[in-house]
C-alpha cells in the first residue's frame, strides 16, 4: 500500500473498518501508485529546474556583488575626488539653502560642512554683495540666462572676508522643473590681493611718474606719446598736453655739435640703445621757443604687448656746461698761473747758477794755489756752501721743470750692471765717511742691457740713496734690485733702498711726497735740504709708470720700494750663430711659405733668419689684423702667430681665421709663439683654434722640429 495512503488510513479508521473496505482501499491504492509515479516525474523536473535557477540565481548574486562592489569603488573614487578638489562644489535649493558641499568649503572659510549645510547662501555673502547676486540667480532661474557667474566676497570663521569667483547653473527634473542649483566656488583671494598690490605699485609709479623732477618721456617712433610736467616743463611748453603727439625732429636742432644731422643721429641711438638694451648721451635739444639747450639721454627700450616703446629720461645739462665751462676756464688760468711760476723758477734758478758757478770754480782756483791753512779752511766753509746752495738750485730747477711738464724719458740702452756700479761707487764713499755699511744685491736673473732713461732712473735711486745716508747715524744702507717678472719683452724691477736711520712717523708716511715737506719741521735745521727731493723722486716714478710706496718704523729704519717696468734690450736677446754643420738636413721643410705675426722687430730679425738659413719663404704681418687679411691674399703652409700684438692679438686672429669659408683656412697649421708657460695658456690657445707653440726666446731647435713636424701636412 502506498505510504501516505497508509498514514490516513491508521489515523482515520480502525482495523475492523480496514477490513471492510479492503476492496475499496486497494482501488484507491492503485490510484495512488499512478499518482505517485506522476509525482516522481514532476519532482524531477521541478529539482532540475530549481537546480537550474539556483545556478542562475547565484551567478546573478555573484554578479550583483561585483557590480556593487565596483559602483563602491567609483563611488569611492568621485568621494575622493570631490573631497580633495581645491574648489568648492555645491547643491542648493531654489530658495538658495545648501544641499551639499564639499570639504573645501571648509578648507576656504573654516566653517564646518555639518553646520553649513541648511543655511542659505547669502549669510555667507558680504553684504555688499548680496543684492547683485540675487539679481544673477534670479535671471538664472527665470531662464533668462545659462549660468551664473561673478566675483563674490565670502566670510570666513575669523571673521575676515575672501574674494571667491561663483559658478552656478540650475538643476532640472524630468518635468523639466527647476529644482534648485549647482556649481563650483573658487578662492581668488590671492589673485585679487596681487591685482591690489599691481594697481597700488601702478598709482605709485605714476605719482612718481607724474611729480618727478626728472624729466621722463616715452616714445613710439619717434612720436611722444607720454611725458610728464617736468618734461614738459624742460622743453617750455605750457602742460603735457602741447607735447603729447609731437615728433623728437619738432624739438631737435637740424645739427647736433659733433656735425651729424639729427635725424641719422637719432637713428643710430636707437639702434645701439635696441642691441645694447640702453643707451646713454649727450643731445641738444630745443626749446618750444626755438632756444637750444644740452640734456643727458637715457634711452631704454621696453616690449609690451602692444609694441615697442622707449622710456627716456632727459637731464637738462646746462648748469653743468656752464659750470664745466667756468672750470676749464680756471683751469687754463691755473695752468697759466703754474707756467709762470714755473718760469720764474727756471729763470731765477738759471740766474743764480751762473754766479754759483763762478763762486764754485774760483774757490777751487784758490785751493790749488798754495793757500794759507788759515785760508785753506775758510776756502773749504766756502767750497761746502757753494755745493749745498747748488744742489738747492739744482733740486728747484727739475722740480720746475717736472711741474711745467717738461720733462720728457728717453728710452736708450745702457748696460743695468755698469748703472748699478756707477750709481753705488759714489756712496761707498759716502758711507764709509759716515762709518755706514753700503750694502748692494742685483738679482742675476735681471738682463745686463736694458732699455730706459738711466739718467732719470739714477736721479731716483741717487736721491733715495742719498737721503737713507743722510737720515741714518749708524748701522748700514742697503741698495737691492729684484727681478718681479717679465712679459712681451718688458721686465718689471723693484728697488728696495733700505736703512737704520731715524725712521718715519705712521702719520707722515703720505707727506714726505709732498712739495717742499719733510716728516719733521726738525729734519731741515738737522738734516738740511729743500724738502723737494722725495717730491721729484715720485713725479719721476709717476712718469715712468712706477710706484713708490715706503715702509718705516721711528727710530729703527726705513725702506723704500720703486717699481718700474723697462723694455729688454737687443742687446740681451739670444744671439743666432749658425754654423755649416748646423740642421744640414731641411729638405723637410725646404719650399714652405710661412706667414709670420708678429711685431717685435727683434723677434722678426731672429725667425727670419732661421728661415732664410732653411730656404723657407715668409711674408710678416706685423698685426694681428694685418695677418688676417695676408692668409686671404697669399697661399701659404703655416702661420707662426705671436700672442701679443696690437689692433687685434693672435687669438682673435687665429679664431677669425679658422671661420674663413674654405676648408684650408680651417686645416692650415697655426703655431702660437709665446713667452708663457704652455700649461697657463693650454686651454686658451688650443680654443682659438691654434694647433701647437714656440717658446721665446726662439730657440732654433725646436722651431725646426715644430716645422717639420707640419710640414708633412703637406707632403
Amino acid at each position: 500500500m502506498h505510504r501516505l495512503l497508509k498514514r490516513q488510513i491508521r489515523k482515520y479508521l480502525s482495523q475492523e473498518e480496514q477490513e471492510r473496505f479492503k476492496d475499496f482501499l486497494f482501488v484507491i491504492d492503485s490510484a495512488y501508485a499512478g499518482f505517485d509515479t506522476d509525482i516522481k516525474q514532476i519532482e524531477n523536473v521541478l529539482e532540475k529546474s530549481s537546480q537550474e535557477l539556483f545556478n542562475v540565481n547565484r551567478e546573478l548574486q555573484i554578479s550583483l556583488e561585483s557590480q556593487k562592489e565596483e559602483a563602491k569603488t567609483a563611488s569611492t573614487r568621485l568621494k575622493s575626488i570631490v573631497e580633495n578638489i581645491s574648489e568648492i562644489i555645491f547643491q542648493a535649493n531654489v530658495e538658495g539653502e545648501w544641499l551639499y558641499l564639499n570639504s573645501a568649503w571648509t578648507h576656504i572659510t573654516g566653517f564646518d560642512l555639518n553646520d553649513s549645510i541648511g543655511i542659505n547662501i547669502f549669510e555667507f555673502m558680504h553684504p555688499s554683495d548680496i543684492d547683485l547676486c540675487k539679481i544673477k540667480l534670479k535671471r538664472l532661474i527665470d531662464g533668462e540666462e545659462v549660468d551664473c557667474q561673478g566675483e563674490v566676497r565670502f566670510v570666513t570663521r575669523n571673521g575676515s572676508y575672501k574674494w571667491c569667483e561663483l559658478l552656478a547653473r540650475v538643476s532640472i527634473n524630468d518635468s523639466g522643473i527647476v529644482t534648485g542649483l549647482t556649481g563650483f566656488i573658487k578662492d581668488i583671494s590671492t589673485r585679487k590681493n596681487l591685482e591690489k598690490e599691481k594697481n597700488l605699485t601702478i598709482e605709485k609709479f605714476k605719482l612718481i611718474f607724474e611729480k618727478s623732477s626728472v624729466a621722463y618721456l616715452i616714445i613710439k617712433e619717434a612720436r611722444f606719446i607720454e611725458c610728464n610736467n617736468a618734461c614738459a616743463n624742460l622743453y617750455g611748453v605750457d602742460g603735457k598736453e602741447n607735447l603729447v603727439g609731437k615728433y623728437v625732429k619738432d624739438f631737435s636742432p637740424e645739427y647736433q655739435p659733433d656735425g651729424s644731422k639729427s635725424s641719422d643721429k637719432v637713428v643710430e641711438m636707437i639702434r645701439i640703445a635696441k642691441e645694447n638694451g640702453y643707451n646713454k648721451f649727450d643731445w641738444v635739444h630745443k626749446k618750444a621757443d626755438g632756444t637750444e639747450f644740452p640734456v643727458e639721454v637715457s634711452l631704454n627700450p621696453i616690449q609690451l604687448s602692444e609694441g615697442n616703446i622707449l622710456f627716456v629720461a632727459l637731464n637738462d645739462l646746462s648748469e653743468r656746461k656752464r659750470v664745466e665751462s667756468e672750470l676749464i676756464l680756471a683751469k687754463e688760468k691755473a695752468e697759466e698761473a703754474t707756467r709762470a711760476k714755473a718760469l720764474f723758477l727756471s729763470t731765477m734758478s738759471h740766474e743764480i747758477r751762473t754766479p754759483m758757478n763762478a763762486v764754485i770754480g774760483v774757490t777751487h782756483l784758490l785751493s790749488e794755489d798754495n793757500p794759507r791753512e788759515d785760508q785753506l779752511s775758510n776756502l773749504n766753509i766756502l767750497k761746502l756752501s757753494a755745493d749745498n746752495l747748488m744742489t738747492l738750485i739744482n733740486d728747484v730747477l727739475d722740480f720746475s721743470k717736472i711741474e711745467a711738464g717738461k720733462v720728457e724719458l728717453e728710452s736708450i740702452d745702457f748696460n743695468f750692471r755698469n748703472f748699478i756700479n756707477n750709481v753705488a761707487a759714489g756712496f761707498h764713499m759716502k758711507a764709509k765717511e759716515e762709518n755706514l755699511d753700503f750694502i748692494v744685491e742685483v738679482d742675476p736673473k735681471i738682463p745686463a742691457h736694458l732699455m730706459g732713461d738711466p739718467t732719470r732712473l739714477s736721479q731716483i735711486v741717487t736721491n733715495l740713496c742719498g737721503n737713507a745716508i743722510k737720515f741714518t747715524d749708524e748701522g748700514s744702507v742697503s741698495l737691492k734690485v729684484n727681478f718681479s717678472s717679465f712679459k712681451n719683452d718688458n721686465i718689471k724691477l723693484q728697488f728696495e733702498i733700505s736703512d737704520t736711520g731715524i725712521g718715519i712717523p705712521a702719520d707722515k708716511k703720505d707727506q714726505i711726497f709732498e712739495s717742499f715737506s719733510q716728516a719733521d719741521s726738525n729734519t731741515t735745521r738737522l738734516y738740511g735740504g729743500t724738502g723737494l727731493g722725495l717730491a721729484i723722486t715720485g713725479k719721476l716714478i709717476e712718469l715712468m709708470n712706477g710706484t713708490i710706496s715706503v715702509e718705516s718704523e721711528l727710530d729703527k729704519g726705513t725702506s723704500f720700494f720703486v717699481d718700474v717696468e723697462l723694455k729688454t734690450s737687443m742687446k740681451s736677446a739670444q744671439q743666432v750663430n749658425f754654423n755649416d754643420d748646423y740642421f744640414k738636413e731641411c729638405s723637410k721643410i725646404e719650399g714652405l711659405h710661412v706667414l709670420v705675426a708678429e711685431d717685435n722687430p727683434m723677434n722678426v730679425l731672429i725667425i727670419k733668419q732661421f728661415l732664410k738659413k732653411w730656404n723657407v719663404t715668409y711674408e710678416v704681418a706685423k698685426n694681428g689684423q694685418s695677418a688676417l687679411d695676408k692668409i686671404q691674399e697669399e697661399d701659404f703652409d703655416m702661420v707662426l702667430m705671436d700672442l701679443q700684438m696690437p689692433i687685434m692679438d693672435g687669438y682673435a686672429a687665429s679664431e677669425n681665421i679658422r671661420k674663413l669659408e674654405a676648408n684650408k683656412y680651417k686645416e692650415i697649421p697655426i703655431i702660437a709663439v709665446t713667452a708663457s708657460a704652455f700649461n697657463e695658456i693650454r686651454g686658451k690657445v688650443l680654443a682659438a683654434g691654434m694647433n701647437d707653440f714656440v717658446t721665446k726666446p726662439i730657440n732654433p731647435e725646436e722651431l725646426f722640429l715644430k716645422l717639420e713636424k707640419y710640414a708633412k701636412h703637406y707632403n
